[in-house]
């Protein structure tokens, strides 16, 4: 008898932060927390936040040993990359244009998901 690992649960504060983290790509974990009205510090604190990255619904990119990003994508978190070489100073014009052209195709695969495909 084989025993199946059974998906993690989902609760409606998981699905909450990652609305959260989807409509600010690159937040911290203690500013998703604070959005969602859930404690930052304490016992207990950020429970939910672990679990819903443990569950995949959010993904975490550690610019320091102190200092996280959250994403919801892949796509999100290439797009805040970019934005951030955008609006680094001294980044040259020819740069500038191929950044840009990025941008707008990667918000274009965005909002192909957003339309329906029914007529």
């Amino acid at each position: 008898m084989t025993t199946q690992a059974k998906p993690p649960r989902i609760g409606h504060r998981m699905r909450e932060l990652q609305a959260i983290v989807s409509a600010m790509p690159g937040i911290t974990k203690s500013d998703a927390l604070r959005a969602a009205g859930l404690p930052t510090h304490g016992m207990g604190a950020g429970r939910e936040l672990n679990r819903a990255i443990a569950a995949g619904l959010i993904f975490v990119e550690h610019e320091r040993p102190n200092l996280c990003h959250l994403f919801a994508s892949e796509r999100d978190r290439r797009r805040w990359h970019l934005v951030r070489a955008l609006l680094a100073p001294g980044t040259p014009a020819v740069r500038v244009a191929g950044i840009r052209a990025e941008i707008a195709a990667l918000d274009a695969e965005r909002a192909a998901t957003w339309t329906s495909t029914r007529v």
